[in-house]
């Protein structure tokens, strides 16, 4: 793929991190490190769920859990399923030129798994209106 597109409020964030979340970063939790461990470890404790990033975790995935602050303050569950390594997730595009890239991109899908890929692989080369971005391969 020559171009990925990404739809993202915190795009240089999201390169300096190098990961993406599940659920979009949705349904994290507000806390500090010490207080997800806490709340992982009773969850196990008394046979609970805990709830993170719109799953329902239980004894061994709750240990097992990838958790990673996502902002300051903020903590989801880490995407390492979909795709190969750490990465970021966009949508694939087509297109052979910057020009039909950024056209591409205003009409992309981006509520689905899109494609992982390594930001440091790939240039960030166009943004619109801060909230799509176009990476091209280097």
């Amino acid at each position: 793929m020559k171009f990925i597109a990404r739809y993202s409020n915190h795009i240089q964030d999201d390169i300096k991190r190098g990961w993406s979340s599940w659920n979009f970063g949705q349904d994290g939790l507000e806390a500090s490190e010490e207080q997800i461990e806490a709340w992982k470890q009773e969850a196990i404790d008394n046979n609970e769920p805990f709830y993170i990033s719109g799953f329902e975790l239980w004894g061994d995935d709750i240990e097992n859990a990838d958790i990673r602050e996502l902002y300051p303050g903020y903590w989801v569950l880490v995407d390492n399923e979909n795709g190969i390594g750490e990465g970021i997730f966009g949508a694939p595009l087509s297109a052979e030129t910057i020009e039909n890239a950024i056209e591409e991109a205003k009409k992309a899908d981006y509520s689905g798994e899109g494609v992982k890929f390594n930001p440091s692989d790939y240039e960030l080369v166009y943004s619109i209106n801060d909230e799509i971005h176009i990476f091209k391969l280097k």
